[in-house]
This record gives C-alpha cells, sequence and structure tokens, in this order.
C-alpha cells in the first residue's frame, strides 16, 4: 500500500446540491391545484385511501394517472398508477381489468412486448374485453401489423359496437393507402353514438386530421386539429402533433406560442428547440444543450421510449446523420408509423445510405402508405 494511501483525501461528490439564489427562484412547475384533472386525482385518491382494498377504486385512480401522464407528457404518472395496481398484481391471476391498466402503462412506455402478453392473458379470460381489443389493435397499428390491426378492429365491433369500432377501423385506414375511405368513417363514428366525452371526440378529430395530412389536404388537417384542441386544450398528444404540422408548414413562430406553457414535456421541449433553430435564433444552443441533457437523464433512468425523438434530435439539431440513421433503425424496429419511417428514410438520405433503409422500403410498397412527404422521399431512395 502507498504511503499516503491513508491519507488521501476522499473523492470529492459528483456534484453540489443546487441551492436557490432567492426565495422567488422558480426551480419547476407543478400540476395546478385549480385545474380539474388535478382534483379529480385527489378526489379519487382520498376514495382509494378510505377503501384501499376496493379494486374498482384503484382501477379509476391509476387509469387517471395514465390518462393525465399522457396528457400532459410526464412519465412519473404512469408510475403512480403502476403503484396503485401494484397490489392485484401481485396476486397469482390478477383481475382483467387489471391487467388491462397494467398493459396501457407498458404500452405507453413503449414495452410493446410485455403489454401483449398482458393483453393475450386478459382475452384468455375475457374474450369480449373492449379494451383488451383495442388496446391489441392499436399496439398492431404502431407495428405496422396491419393484417392483426383489421382483426382486432372486428372485435372491438363485437365487444364494444359500432362507435369505437368504426374509429378503430378508420385508423386502421389511414396507414393503408385509404385515407380518404378512413376520413368518410371517422365522420361516420363520430355521429354513431350519443353523448361522448370530450376526449373520444378530441381522439377522432386528431385521427381526422392524420388522414388530412396523409391526402395532403393541410387546411382540413389544420381545421380538424384545431377542433381537437378546442376540446383537450392541453393534450400534450395533440400538441406535439399539431406542433410538427407548423413544423412542417414552416411556421416556427406559431410552434413556440402553442408550446410556450408545456416547456416541461419532454416531446414539447424538442418541437421548441426544432423551431428555435428553423427561425436560426441565438437560442438554439440552449434549447440543444438542454435537450440533449434530458435525453442523458432518460438514459440514466434506463428509458428508451423515446426512440423517434432522440432520432429526429440527433438528424435535426445535433447534425449527426449518422447517429440519427443508428436510432431510426433502431426505433424502427420498435414501432413503424409513418413519422418512424420518415425519419428513417430522411436518415438514410443525409447519412448516404440508401440501403439502410431498404426494409422500410419493402413496407412501404406493401403498405400502400399515402403521404406526400414520405413517397418523395421513396422514390429518392428507391432511385438511389
Amino acid at each position: 500500500m502507498p504511503a499516503d494511501a491513508t491519507t488521501a483525501a476522499p473523492p470529492a461528490p459528483f456534484r453540489a446540491p443546487y441551492l436557490p439564489s432567492t426565495d422567488t427562484e422558480e426551480l419547476q412547475e407543478v400540476p395546478s391545484t385549480q385545474d380539474p384533472a388535478v382534483s379529480e386525482m385527489k378526489a379519487l385518491r382520498a376514495t382509494l385511501d378510505t377503501a384501499p382494498h376496493s379494486l374498482p377504486a384503484a382501477i379509476q385512480l391509476a387509469g387517471a394517472y395514465v390518462d393525465y401522464g399522457r396528457q400532459v407528457g410526464d412519465a412519473h404518472y404512469a408510475g403512480y398508477a403502476e403503484a396503485v395496481i401494484a397490489p392485484w398484481m401481485a396476486q397469482a391471476r390478477p383481475p382483467p381489468s387489471v391487467l388491462v391498466t397494467q398493459a396501457n402503462i407498458l404500452q405507453y412506455r413503449h414495452q410493446f412486448r410485455e403489454a401483449r402478453v398482458l393483453l393475450q392473458k386478459t382475452l384468455s379470460m375475457d374474450r369480449n374485453n373492449a379494451q383488451a381489443w383495442l388496446t391489441l389493435a392499436t399496439l398492431d397499428m404502431v407495428q405496422g401489423d396491419y393484417s392483426s390491426a383489421g382483426k382486432g378492429c372486428t372485435e372491438v365491433i363485437a365487444s364494444a359496437g359500432l362507435e369505437l369500432g368504426l374509429a378503430c377501423s378508420a385508423n386502421l385506414r389511414s396507414y393503408t393507402g385509404q385515407a380518404r375511405q378512413s376520413l368518410a368513417l371517422l365522420h361516420q363514428a363520430e355521429a354513431a353514438g350519443g353523448p361522448v366525452p370530450a376526449s373520444y371526440r378530441a381522439w377522432v378529430q386528431g385521427l381526422m386530421a392524420e388522414s388530412a395530412e396523409r391526402l395532403g389536404d393541410w387546411p382540413l388537417a389544420e381545421s380538424h386539429y384545431l377542433s381537437a384542441l378546442k376540446l383537450l386544450p392541453r393534450d400534450n398528444f395533440l400538441l406535439v402533433a399539431y406542433a410538427d404540422f407548423l413544423l412542417d408548414r414552416a411556421r416556427p413562430k406559431e410552434v413556440l406560442t402553442l408550446l410556450a406553457d408545456h416547456a416541461q414535456s419532454d416531446t414539447a421541449f424538442l418541437r421548441l428547440a426544432l423551431a428555435q433553430s428553423a427561425l436560426h435564433s441565438e437560442q438554439v444552443g440552449r434549447y440543444t444543450w438542454i435537450m440533449a441533457a434530458r435525453f442523458e437523464a432518460l438514459t440514466l433512468r434506463g428509458s428508451d421510449f423515446f426512440g423517434r425523438e432522440q432520432a429526429r434530435f440527433a438528424l435535426e439539431l445535433q447534425h449527426d446523420p449518422q447517429s440519427a440513421l443508428d436510432l431510426a433503425r433502431r426505433n424502427w424496429q420498435v414501432q413503424r408509423e409513418p413519422w418512424d419511417t420518415r425519419l428513417l428514410l430522411e436518415a438514410a438520405i443525409a447519412a448516404g445510405q440508401p440501403q439502410a433503409a431498404s426494409e422500410a422500403l419493402d413496407f412501404l410498397q406493401k403498405a400502400k402508405l399515402e403521404d406526400p412527404i414520405i413517397e418523395p422521399l421513396a422514390r429518392r431512395l428507391r432511385a438511389q
């Protein structure tokens, strides 16, 4: 042992705790207690605390957490939901409602394989579980298995009725070169039932916007996005989708306004960074650094469900086409929605490696996807 080994100073800590300079410094924005969704979660939490063994109360609270997490783009709420149903998941034979809730949590985290296992287990216990069929069909669409998705939508019609089944089938058609039929079916789904929650109507309006985008009908797509956001003005998924629409239309200033109050969401923050880049703002470096730090934090937490965003960040903000291509290829093996395919094609072009997109090109040919942005990219790669 060296002579000074016992007197060596201990290693310094990695980073000293951060101390605010003033009592008024804002460290983090938390959900307002005036938010009706927050009030509902508090009420549901109190109900479960009063009756901790009540499965219906647990399912309601877990569902509220998952919905709110999706709405604001915060994955922590999926963890809260998981903790709520943990006692029932620990049982030898968890109830179907618990399995479906856990599958929805796993789907949110992009743990698709594990979610499928739970959904299949649910259907083996409850063949007519509409939510299980709808979630399974959605997973199939996300992963590009359109044949299985069609069967799932048929089961949704049988178990949940025409309204939800039509929306499922319409969503599927938007991926298979039938966007005009998709819009027609969505109009039928919208008119098929009586009073429905705002979340359902916003979902249908969002699907209509995507179908209109497939057709290149930008004014129609925008009108549906705005209609959806009137119903759910703080929904992170809708906000991000509309922000992407605006970025594609070269309207980055509107993105800054749209997402100004939503910077805590990682997906929304990326769009803010992309808008700053499009405007050649002096803030680009700052936004890029913060976004890189957020991705690093996600990696340290073991999260890998932002593959699409990481690929886009590498391509458009870090200007690293090879890393973008590697990330896009890895992401495409997990999910194959139009944006995932588009990113893979764009990265393959930027990296000068057209052969890297060959599997995606074959997939597009079989699916017959209509998309005025993806189709020219595919033609360019095939020519190369």
